[in-house]
Order: C-alpha cells, then sequence, then structure tokens
C-alpha cells in the first residue's frame, strides 16, 4: 500500500505538473480525440482564423523556455539513433509534441526541434521534405524560422493527403505541393534541410539524389541536413531498409563504418527507443496480425553540416 504522497508529488514530480502532462498527452492525441469525437489538432474548432495549429500542441508561452533549453545547445554527431533517454527528456520539455501521434513520431519530431533550434540559427530559411501533418514546421515558424514544405500530400508512406486543411491550418509556413526535388527553382539560401519518417518511402533508386539536392540546397551558406530516419532492425523488410539507409548515408558522405557500428550499438543499447506493441497495433489497423507482424523498428539519426 502506497503511504500518503508527499507534498512534492510522486517520485519528486508536483501533482500539479503530473496533471498538466496527462491533459496535455490526452488532448493533444489525435487517437484519444479521435476515440472522444473531437476534431483533429489541425483543425481545431473554435481556432482563431490565421493561427498556427502547431499551438494546440505547444503553446506560445511554453514555446520560448524550449527555445531558451536547446538553442546552441544540442550538439549532433553524424550519426546517432533514438533513445529513450531523449524521449523522455522530450515528454518533460516537449510535452504536448511528445504526446501527440502515440507512436515514434513523437520521438523523432521532438528530436528534429532539438535539432535544429541547437545547430541553425533563429531567421534562418529551412526546408522540410515530406512533412506530413506539419507540426515541426509549424512550430519552427513560430519560433521565427523561415519554413518550406515540400510534400506532393497524395498519401505516399500513409501520409496524410489534407493539403487545403494544412495550408489553412499553418498559414505562416510555405507549401510547394510536390514531390521533392520540385520543379520549380528553390534557391540556395537555406541554412537546414530535413525530415521525420520520411527517406525510408523514397524508392531505392531515387533516393540518393533526393538526399544529394536536398544537401546542395544548403551547400553553399554552409547549412546542415538532418534527418530522422525509421530503421526495422529485425522482422520482414529489415535488409530492404540497411540496404536503404546504407544507400542515405553515402548520399551524405557519412562513414560506412560509424554506421554500422550505431547499428550494432542499437542492438544492444537498453536506452533504444523501439516501436511498441501498441503503436504497431495501431499501424496494423484492420490487417489480420498474420499480415503484418510485428517488427523491432527504431530511428537512425542522420546529420551532415556544410559542403
Amino acid at each position: 500500500m502506497l503511504g500518503q504522497q508527499p507534498a512534492g508529488g510522486f517520485l519528486g514530480v508536483s501533482a500539479t505538473a503530473q496533471a498538466q502532462r496527462l491533459r496535455a498527452a490526452a488532448a493533444r492525441s489525435p487517437l484519444l480525440r479521435k476515440l472522444a469525437g473531437k476534431a483533429a489538432l489541425y483543425a481545431p474548432s473554435g481556432a482563431t482564423p490565421g493561427a498556427n495549429a502547431s499551438a494546440w500542441t505547444i503553446a506560445d508561452g511554453a514555446l520560448w523556455p524550449i527555445a531558451e533549453r536547446y538553442a546552441g545547445n544540442f550538439p549532433l554527431p553524424p550519426i546517432s539513433y533514438g533513445t529513450v533517454r531523449d524521449f523522455a527528456d522530450s515528454a518533460d520539455h516537449l510535452t504536448g509534441l511528445a504526446g501527440a501521434s502515440f507512436d515514434m513520431k513523437d520521438l523523432q519530431r521532438c528530436w528534429t526541434i532539438k535539432a535544429i533550434l541547437g545547430n541553425v540559427e533563429r531567421g534562418a530559411r529551412i526546408l522540410e521534405i515530406g512533412a506530413g501533418e506539419p507540426l515541426v514546421a509549424g512550430m519552427l515558424s513560430r519560433l521565427g524560422y523561415d519554413v518550406t514544405v515540400v510534400d506532393d500530400y497524395m498519401g505516399g508512406g500513409n501520409g496524410p493527403r489534407e493539403f487545403k486543411r494544412f495550408q489553412t491550418a499553418y498559414p505562416d509556413v510555405h507549401f510547394i505541393r510536390e514531390l521533392f526535388p520540385p520543379s520549380e527553382p528553390l534557391g540556395n539560401d537555406f541554412s537546414a534541410v530535413f525530415s521525420i519518417s520520411v527517406l525510408e518511402h523514397v524508392p531505392l533508386d531515387q533516393v540518393a539524389n533526393v538526399v544529394e539536392t536536398g544537401h546542395r540546397l544548403v551547400a553553399e551558406r554552409g547549412g546542415c541536413s538532418i534527418h530522422a530516419v525509421d530503421h526495422v532492425l529485425a522482422g520482414w523488410g529489415a535488409e530492404e531498409h540497411r540496404e536503404k539507409l546504407d544507400a542515405i548515408a553515402a548520399a551524405l558522405g557519412l562513414s560506412e563504418q560509424e554506421l554500422a557500428s550505431q547499428i550494432e550499438a542499437m542492438e544492444g543499447d537498453p536506452e533504444t527507443y523501439f516501436v511498441s506493441a501498441e503503436a504497431h497495433n495501431r499501424w496494423r489497423g484492420d490487417l489480420p496480425y498474420d499480415q503484418y507482424t510485428m517488427r523491432r523498428i527504431g530511428s537512425v539519426n542522420l546529420f551532415r553540416s556544410g559542403g
């Protein structure tokens, strides 16, 4: 039997902070909102016209402490992987965004926010490849970045199709509705190009061009490429995922040996963040389990700075 809860809350976390986290996770989760019959985050009932919908994950008042915490203070190695430690940090400091999807994007979106803040000056021009629902692009635009999203919004890789809805909900994000690279010239004044759970869906014979073209956009200014890539370590599709990951890393000019070392570390590290059984079951949808069996999926994080 638990004794009386101390004044500081359970395990040193105040009751108020606990309640805030639970409310943020519940109120901003697409799954729970759907089950409760509520509108999706990007089209909230009663939203202020012209408001950026990412504010429904992290409000303006909470945004600036995040900027102060991570700006210039999130060094990135060329190759790393998602960890429970990093997710816990995000759950503490980017609570709404860390509970927006109940899958690995909760980890990856927050990591990307921290990576951009830590390595790209605010006010810089940045580009996201294949944003889907542009929660990260929207949040970065609110932090002062000039954000362009390139996405055809045709549902590839189980992505969303609601282009007009997103365009209305994120008025300060510039959208180009095409696959990357788009037909229109983009210029070479970007300071960062990034993607979240996208490159693994690009066909193998096209992925090197996507990565190389993206980095050319930032090379002249000494900018950076930042990519969070879903990677299947075990289960169906593991060999294909490894082949594509090798191609992505090679296109960025990253070390083949370091990639192999990080993959080996992922396999044995108890801190490695893996997609949960619950998230897998939601991805499975109506498919019989035998048609969509469990896999070990983590996030490989790639970073290249300069030309």
